[in-house]
This record gives structure tokens, sequence and C-alpha cells, in this order.
């Protein structure tokens, strides 16, 4: 059976203002993504004190991963107004980073390349890839967003 989904273009907008001593600094930037097939959106309510797998990636998906090689987007927004949630994007090393994502804050990825070292050195190229992100709370109940969009 053919699709009947018709590609879509995603348009990404980030802005910034802030006035200093009476001087106003604005920026916006937007960003379009072309190519989009299916667009995931949901808010997921995660326990206290708990590890919960939000997202997994494969070359080869077969149930609940999303196709690695079609990504295009992911943005995950604390919607909790006080507490701070921890992301973990885990490549297939093994091997991971962490991000402290306060209450309201986003953090958004449009490429799932990574790679990580032990020298504390700057990384000069990548070769591994994120397979899954892992969210972490903390003493509180929190609300989190997620939104992936692949082609």
């Amino acid at each position: 059976m053919a699709s009947t989904v018709t590609a879509a273009t995603l348009t990404v907008s980030i802005s910034e203002s802030i006035t200093l001593n009476g001087v106003t600094y604005d920026k916006s930037e937007t960003n379009q993504i072309t190519g989009i097939a299916n667009y995931h959106s949901r808010v997921y309510q995660l326990k206290a004190n708990t590890t919960h797998t939000l997202v997994e990636f494969a070359s080869d998906p077969t149930s609940g991963e999303f196709d690695s090689d079609d990504f295009k987007y992911m943005r995950i927004t604390n919607l909790d107004d006080t507490n701070a949630i921890n992301i973990t994007l885990a490549e297939e090393s093994n091997v991971g980073c962490a991000f402290q994502i306060d209450a309201g804050e986003s953090f958004i990825l449009q490429a799932l390349v990574t790679d990580s070292n032990t020298s504390g050195s700057a990384i000069t190229s990548l070769g591994h890839s994120i397979t899954d992100l892992f969210v972490r709370t903390g003493g509180a109940e929190t609300d989190v967003e997620i939104v992936v969009a692949t082609a």
C-alpha cells in the first residue's frame, strides 16, 4: 500500500529580545526543514525520581522506534513550572551526554550524529548516532513534551 501523506516543510523559529540600558536587542532565526512526512508530538506525565526512556532511534526500526535515517528534528520541553529534568542522549556505543533542562526550557536537536571522548579536548570528527533519549525527573511528577519529525 502506497502512502498518501505528502511531505511538508516544518518551520522552526527562535526569537530573542532584551532591553539593556534602554537599548533593545532583537534576534530571530527561522529554519525551514523540508521533507517532513511524520510529525510526532506527545506530552508525557513522568513519575518523580524515575528515569524514563522516551525516544528510541534505529536504522531498521521495529516497534515504537523512529527511523534514524529519516530523522530531521526533535524538541524536548520541560513543561513543569518549578522542577528541572535531566536528559541523556545515548549513542550506539552506550556512551551518552546529559543536559539539565530547567522548568519551562526546551532543548532542540536537528542531527543524531554524535561522539565523545574522555580527554576533555575538542572532538574533531563524529562517528556515532544517538539511539536513545532518557529523561530523569527530580522529586516531583513532571510533564515533558517531545516532538519528533522525520522524513
